[in-house]
Order: C-alpha cells, then sequence, then structure tokens
C-alpha cells in the first residue's frame, strides 16, 4: 500500500516513498493511521514532487506524529528548491535532514538550516564524509567544499544511473566488499557503465584511506 515500513531500534519508523498512484493527503491519512495503530512516530522520507505537500508534512509535524522528515528531492541547482524552502517555513528545519548525499548537503545546511544530512558514499569514503559534516559543523564552508568536489565523480554517476545500483557496484569494484548480485526489483549497472564507476570509487576509497582531508 503505502510504503514499505522498516522499524528501527530508536523507536521509530521508516516510511519509504512509493511513487506510484497516491495523492498527498491519501499518504498523510496513511502516515496517520500507521503511527496511531503502531504507536511509534515516523521518518518521513519525501523523495518525490508531489508525494506529500509541505502542508500535509506539516500537519503531521504538529501533530506529534513526525520524528524527523529525511528530503530527498533532487534538483540541478540545490539552492533553488521552493518545496524545500515552504517545508522550512512550515516545520523547525532542525527536524529536516538533507537526504540526498554529500552533494547537497552544504547548500541545505547553510542556506536552508538542515538538521543533518545522511551520506551518499560514506561506505566507500566514510572519513570524507565524517570530515565535511565536522567542517559544516564549524561553519567553514570553505573545507566542506573542497571535500563535496572529492565526492561529486562517484555522485554524478550516482545520479546519472541509479544511486541504489551505482553505490552497489561501487562498493564491490573497490575491493570493500563482494556485494553480491541485487535482488528484484533492481538490477546491476550496464556493462558499459562499470569501468568508470570502478574507477571513481577507487578514486574516492583512496582519497579517503590517503586521510589528507579528514584532519
Amino acid at each position: 500500500m503505502l510504503a514499505l515500513l522498516r522499524q528501527h531500534r530508536f523507536g521509530t519508523a521508516m516510511v519509504l516513498p512509493h511513487q506510484g498512484i497516491t495523492t498527498s493527503s491519501g499518504v498523510a491519512t496513511g502516515v496517520r493511521r500507521f503511527v496511531e495503530a503502531a504507536g511509534i512516530p515516523a521518518l518521513l522520507y519525501i523523495k518525490h514532487e508531489g508525494f506529500i505537500e509541505p502542508e500535509d508534512a506539516a500537519a503531521l509535524c504538529r501533530d506529534g506524529l513526525i520524528s524527523v522528515i529525511k528530503y530527498a528531492i533532487v534538483r540541478d541547482d540545490p539552492a533553488d528548491d521552493a518545496t524545500l524552502r515552504k517545508l522550512v517555513d512550515l516545520v523547525d528545519p532542525a527536524m529536516v535532514i538533507s537526504g540526498i548525499g554529500e552533494q547537497p548537503a552544504i547548500v541545505h545546511l547553510r542556506d536552508f538550516g538542515l538538521g543533518g544530512f545522511t551520506t551518499g558514499c560514506g561506505c566507500v569514503a566514510p572519513q570524507l564524509s565524517v570530515a565535511l559534516r565536522r567542517a559544516a559543523a564549524a561553519g567553514d564552508w570553505q573545507a566542506a567544499e573542497r571535500i563535496r568536489t572529492i565526492f561529486e565523480p562517484l555522485e554524478d554517476l550516482r545520479n546519472a544511473i541509479s544511486p541504489i545500483c551505482v553505490l552497489h557496484e561501487a562498493v564491490a569494484a573497490a575491493g570493500i566488499a563482494s556485494t553480491g548480485p541485487l535482488l528484484p526489483l533492481l538490477d546491476r549497472v550496464p556493462a558499459a557503465d562499470r569501468p568508470a564507476i570502478a574507477a571513481a570509487a577507487k578514486a574516492l576509497l583512496a582519497e579517503d584511506r590517503s586521510g589528507a582531508m579528514a584532519g
């Protein structure tokens, strides 16, 4: 129906975004009914335009049904985002996290006041992701931007092909772990894309292990 619900040990559940036959008010009703039945708040994941409008999300927040909002609508220019601007005008920005990896994180934290970000390629470069978070927390946006650009080649491939499939390929190609086959409804990236993904993943891993930016 609405989405797959994943239980978290912190007493909340993530409502994964369903792209299909939905309406904003219908999504809000579904979230409300789940939270009321389960007795735990939801982590609302907004991935697609129109999935749930800011006004409906804000109503859920006012009623104490949402623990945090993961905002992950991709924009060509993350600074030009009327939906996010309306959302943070209606809810406390601290309860909204940037959910698209390192690339828009600086703009989301600095310009929209979001409360944090989820990593995109942290499983390849965890030290760099932490370093970016620390730089942002300190207000050192110049250092944060230098780190962000290191993630850019692999993140551009994720955006161009498939965020999940490319990261799955990258972890294996970098020699971090054997990730095995993807489960349906996903599939391995095309063979023609694999060399570029491998090169970007290995370069990112080398930067992370060098520790040059992590300090």
